[in-house]
């Protein structure tokens, strides 16, 4: 029996949704991989196979376009034509550089991978659902977690496995120094509704972390988290591997 037109239609109507979905998660993140686009909303009840139909149309398109992110793994990014189809600058499309793929990859991991879901914001939903936070210059790592009475946090990625431990608690005590100065964000920090979260790869460092920020009287005012993240170990031996190359 040949299908109504009006089947044709809602499923190309519902392709298009899902497209334009999919466009605005690369966008809010920077790159996909396809472990988390299995966990989105829209793709969550999909077969593995439609997803990756989705991601060939978007790609025939001309809209996204993949690297490899690792060894076994591949990411996708806005093309220009896909940044300009997302409202966005050319700048914010193209293959990531190696740094840019740590920090944008982990902070995907923590919102989209955590039992937790979470939700990066980007400086337009800033601007807009949050005026008296928004300044000049700001970070791309706030995001929003709308448990309880909703609060932001601010992502930091120490993307080194190893490292020292102390410039990363300097670096906590500084974003908590300028934040408390900020009115906007004077006022979450009252209201308990600011956090800090620290986003390092291997677990003996996340303790040691986590005992040091303890011990420190001038972070008791605002809530730290340390997360480890030893998913982030294949990128980070891809990326020294190219790093001890180009020195060769």
């Amino acid at each position: 029996m040949a299908r109504r037109r009006t089947d044709v239609v809602d499923e190309e109507s519902e392709v298009r949704d899902a497209m334009d979905e999919l466009l605005k998660h690369v966008a809010r993140y920077r790159l996909l991989t396809f472990a988390v686009m299995q966990r989105l909303p829209f793709a969550t009840h999909e077969s593995p196979r439609k997803s990756r139909q989705l991601l060939r149309r978007c790609c025939d398109a001309g809209l996204l376009s993949s690297a490899a992110l690792h060894s076994g793994t591949r990411y996708w990014y806005l093309t220009p034509s896909g940044a300009e189809y997302c409202g966005l600058e050319e700048s914010r499309s193209g293959p990531l550089s190696e740094t840019a793929k740590l920090r944008n990859y982990a902070l995907l991991l923590y919102c989209c991978l955590s039992p937790v879901q979470r939700h990066r914001l980007t400086a337009g939903e800033l601007c807009k659902g949050f005026a008296a936070l928004a300044r000049p210059g700001m970070p791309g790592s706030y995001y929003f977690d709308s448990r309880k009475t909703g609060s932001i946090g601010l992502a930091r990625v120490d993307a080194g496995s190893s490292g020292r431990w102390d410039r990363i608690i300097q670096s906590v005590r500084e974003d908590i120094s300028l934040h408390i100065k900020l009115p906007g964000f004077r006022e979450l920090i009252a209201a308990s509704r600011f956090e800090i979260t620290v986003l390092t790869v291997l677990s003996p460092k996340a303790e040691r972390l986590i005992s040091a920020l303890r011990s420190l009287s001038d972070v008791q005012r605002v809530p730290v988290h340390v997360v480890s993240q030893p998913e982030l170990l294949p990128l980070i031996a891809s990326t020294q591997r190219k790093e001890e190359c180009s020195r060769t």
